[in-house]
């Protein structure tokens, strides 16, 4: 069994630490000779579990611990505000409050896309739909587990049909993703809206906003929504929606495949 104590151990002998930023371009280097500075790291870098995922992406900070000869004795990576990935663990290490090591980045003044970067989070987490809010924080830590999207979808149909579809395309448009390295979470509205018969209709409701539309060109044009070469469920959408879907694609700035642009230039 993988020690949670390990990497403490390796970061209490550490001298000075090289602070990454893997999605922008932010660095710095931060002593640590000093006992209580390399106290108030170590404290906001413990864990509390090994719950068994590991998250797809890179991570968005990266922690090179350096010895007395500027050695780097261990990389560890910072994801999403929630956990570790650290080569001495099988799997991530889930923090005890991830809000200290982000207190710790943002005292240290890393740059302000950090700071945006839990913001999207933020935003993924408001967006969750009422009915699934006891289950957010699940969702956000393993969200590519079959059985809790299961779950979600069981949830959700408490909803009626419309507002439903509403909620889970407004979820869908939630983050930016490209900045946080597309975390796996973000997936998670697409993932649920799989089994919907219901997109058009919501599409064609008078409540269909910006937002809502947003949220539908990411689902449809992603990798976990129902496009495809024969333009899937695109296709099937009426030109009017799909004309606003591509409008949306757009000002978001997200890729447009090219199976895509002539059903979204109709």
């Amino acid at each position: 069994m993988a020690d949670l104590s390990a990497l403490d151990a390796v970061v209490s002998e550490a001298v000075s630490v090289r602070v990454t930023e893997l999605e922008a371009h932010g660095r710095i280097v931060v002593d640590l000779s000093r006992s209580d500075d390399r106290a108030r790291l170590r404290a906001a870098m413990a864990v509390s579990s090994l719950p068994g995922y590991v998250c797809a992406c890179r991570g968005q900070v990266r922690f090179e611990f350096l010895d007395g000869r500027g050695t780097c004795v261990a990389a560890v990576a910072f994801h999403h505000g929630l956990s570790l990935a650290w080569s001495g663990w099988p799997v991530h290490g889930e923090l005890v409050d991830g809000s200290l090591l982000e207190r710790w980045l943002d005292e240290r003044r890393l740059s302000s896309d950090w700071r945006d970067v839990q913001q999207e989070r933020l935003d993924w987490l408001r967006a969750v739909p009422p009915v699934l809010d006891e289950m957010a924080g699940q969702l956000l830590r393993d969200p590519e587990r079959t059985a809790l999207i299961l779950k979600a979808r069981r949830l959700m149909l408490a909803v009626e049909p419309v507002p439903r579809v509403l909620q889970l395309l407004a979820w869908c448009a939630s983050g930016t993703g490209w900045l946080s390295g597309y975390p796996a979470h973000e997936g998670v509205p697409a993932l649920i809206l799989r089994r919907e018969p219901g997109v058009a209709a919501a599409l064609q409701d008078p409540e269909a906003g910006a937002r809502h539309f947003a949220g539908a060109a990411r689902y449809l044009l992603g990798d976990d929504g129902a496009g495809g070469e024969d333009g899937g469920e695109l296709a099937r959408l009426p030109e009017a929606v799909r004309g606003r879907i591509g409008v949306a694609a757009r000002e978001r700035g997200y890729d447009i495949p090219e199976w895509a642009e002539r059903l979204l230039s109709a």
